[in-house]
């Protein structure tokens, strides 16, 4: 079930997205971790994980914790594509990924805080969305208010606060690298324009989001899952 993610295909990917000062900060191994992930071969997600750590082991000066961000890294990418792409996907990924991780490497302490109270959870997730959303926020919120009430609550609490608006893993790119990679992956093509010019306003160069679009798309028609065009920036 590897065969997916050759060296070859992964190589590819690799090539797609525009190399960084900094290995760990590219969007290439987040982007195919979260189409492999979303396009249901968790399979692969080992796969992109060795290839990354291979080639951070190539480089000069790389310590362990470059190595540990570059895990965690993968790891939120894809906890966060759960709310896409559902959490049964991401189960099985991040056994992959945990098997494939070297013992060193694993993290055993939250990331998030427990403590937090539900109001401040709430208060952040109404931020986040307030800046992903603009002005079109003021429409998006109640029109899911309006569809079901509890799909609101949870938008602005769980998802955006307790899950999106946690930036000490990944940036607000890399989030919406994440939610590119994920909404391609399953063919959800809707939200995919918006997001990729969100993806600038959140510090991402036009390049860099052709590149994670352009991981996406391949990983996801590779799978066989891609039915419908997907809008470009």
């Amino acid at each position: 079930m590897t065969d997916i993610a050759t060296p070859e295909f992964l190589n590819e990917l690799q090539s797609l997205y525009p190399a960084p000062e900094r290995y760990v900060d590219s969007g290439w191994y987040l982007a195919a971790a979260v189409a492999f992930s979303s396009s249901n071969h968790p399979e692969a997600v080992s796969c992109v994980l060795r290839h990354a750590l291979d080639d951070l082991g190539k480089l000069p000066d790389t310590s362990d914790e470059d190595r540990k961000l570059l895990v965690r890294k993968m790891r939120e990418s894809i906890f966060k594509s759960g709310l896409l792409s559902g959490y049964p996907k991401v189960i099985h990924a991040l056994i992959s990924l945990y098997e494939a991780t070297p013992e060193e490497l694993r993290d055993t302490e939250l990331m998030r805080d427990p403590t937090r109270s539900k109001e401040e959870v709430a208060a952040a997730g109404q931020a986040y969305f307030d800046l992903q959303y603009g002005d079109t926020a003021a429409e998006i919120q109640p029109m899911l208010r309006s569809i079901y009430p509890d799909l609101e609550h949870f938008t602005m609490t769980l998802g955006y606060g307790y899950v999106y608006a946690f930036l000490e893993v990944i940036s607000s790119k890399e989030t919406s690298f994440a939610i590119i990679s994920a909404l391609i992956a399953n063919d959800t093509l809707d939200q995919v324009k918006w997001q990729l010019t969100g993806a600038v306003r959140n510090g991402a160069t036009i390049e860099e989001v052709r590149g994670v679009r352009e991981i996406a798309l391949k990983i996801a028609m590779k799978a066989g899952i891609l039915k419908h065009e997907v809008p470009n920036i």
